[in-house]
């Protein structure tokens, strides 16, 4: 007995904690499934009645339909009450459940209760408050009917139940999948940011047993930089116009660094600037240009940044008019690899990210990223 009541105490425990920390979810539950309810026993109300005025007008009687209405609904919803007892057993036993055995006995055993204690209350109140008198052989007849008519509302009620059920799978599993995403690519984006900062590193050390003046300049620069991109790091979709700020200023310090031999022109239609892009994406392609364009050259190179709208899409072109490396054989760095990955997992192939040489001098880099942007 003691044994008993512990269990009993441990199981309302459960379910009470169960209750409290989703009552929400549990009243838009009961909500949906009384609107549910409602509707079918009206509707069954609803095609019993045109079902015996249309029988009495094909025996030369003159139908009464409000009245009639009125007694059927009342007898449907009196029906309804054993209603919950359907819904639980659809929720507790699914058509998915193993073994299938059990969910068909389920149903049937709770076909068999609903009618086993709906017929009788059917034929009370029927007696009782609508004047209705059955007779033994009638309400037996009642109860076949009854039995057939919760068995189309269980039928109901396990469709509509699969059919959430499928539904809130599908919303899972897309979920997962946008959080995914979003952890790729993190981990992506935070790969991108040690080899952003050994780089730049690799500039201020270059200049620094030349030009020590320049070199602080540079430091400053570079703290600048920084800030703005631990700013941005912990987003993985920022304003195009923010990309461009961190290019403009990754731009001054490789200019500090190579001089006259540099020059960076950006260009934007004012409509893109707000126009959401992946974070450290156009810093990548700048770098590319310069390395690229630059390690085969002693003269100077100028990089041309262009971001304009083309219909649904906004297109990012960085090109040089450096010496062109032999696209088949250039490999392709961390930064344009992770760009491209990024892309990948964001947009799939709504984006696209090219390398060609110019028809004149140098090479192009396009971006087209569509504005609408991911479903993060």
């Amino acid at each position: 007995m003691f044994l008993g009541r512990a269990l009993a105490r441990k199981h309302y425990k459960k379910v009470h904690a169960f209750l409290m920390t989703n009552v929400d979810e549990i009243m838009t539950a009961v909500k949906g499934w009384f609107i549910v309810s409602i509707a079918a026993w009206t509707a069954f109300a609803v095609l019993i009645t045109a079902w015996s005025d249309v029988a009495r007008l094909f025996e030369g009687r003159r139908p009464e339909m409000v009245s009639d209405f009125g007694v059927t609904l009342v007898q449907m919803y009196t029906l309804g009450l054993l209603t919950p007892l359907l819904i639980y057993v659809a929720h507790v036993f699914p058509p998915t459940r193993r073994p299938s055995i059990a969910p068909v006995g389920a149903y049937i055993a709770s076909v068999l209760v609903a009618c086993a204690v709906g017929m009788p209350l059917f034929v009370l109140v029927s007696n009782l408050f609508l004047g209705k008198h059955f007779t033994i052989v009638n309400a037996l007849e009642e109860g076949i009917f009854d039995c057939l008519t919760y068995a189309v509302v269980l039928t109901i009620v396990v469709a509509v139940t699969q059919i959430r059920v499928a539904n809130e799978r599908t919303a899972r599993a897309l979920r997962l999948e946008a959080d995914l995403t979003k952890l790729r690519v993190e981990a992506l984006q935070r790969q991108l940011h040690p080899h952003f900062i050994f780089n730049t590193l690799n500039a201020v050390v270059a200049i620094m047993q030349t030009d020590v003046v320049a070199a602080e300049e540079m430091i400053d620069a570079l703290a600048s930089l920084l800030r703005t991109a631990t700013d941005k790091s912990n987003r993985p979709m920022v304003p195009l116009r923010e990309e461009l700020t961190l290019v403009d200023r990754y731009a001054l310090i490789m200019k500090m660094r190579y001089g006259d031999r540099l020059q960076v022109r950006i260009s934007t239609e004012p409509r893109a600037l707000e126009v959401p892009v992946p974070t450290f994406t156009l810093q990548p392609l700048v770098e590319n240009a310069i390395v690229h364009g630059l390690e085969k050259t002693r003269s100077g190179i100028t990089i041309d940044v262009s971001c304009r709208l083309e219909d649904d899409t906004v297109r990012i072109d960085v090109s040089d008019d450096g010496t062109a490396p032999d696209i088949s054989t250039m490999r392709e760095g961390v930064g344009i690899g992770n760009t491209r990955a990024r892309l990948a997992e964001l947009y799939g192939s709504r984006a696209v990210l090219s390398i060609a040489p110019r028809e004149s001098l140098g090479t192009r880099l396009t971006l087209a990223i569509p504005v609408a942007g991911p479903a993060l």
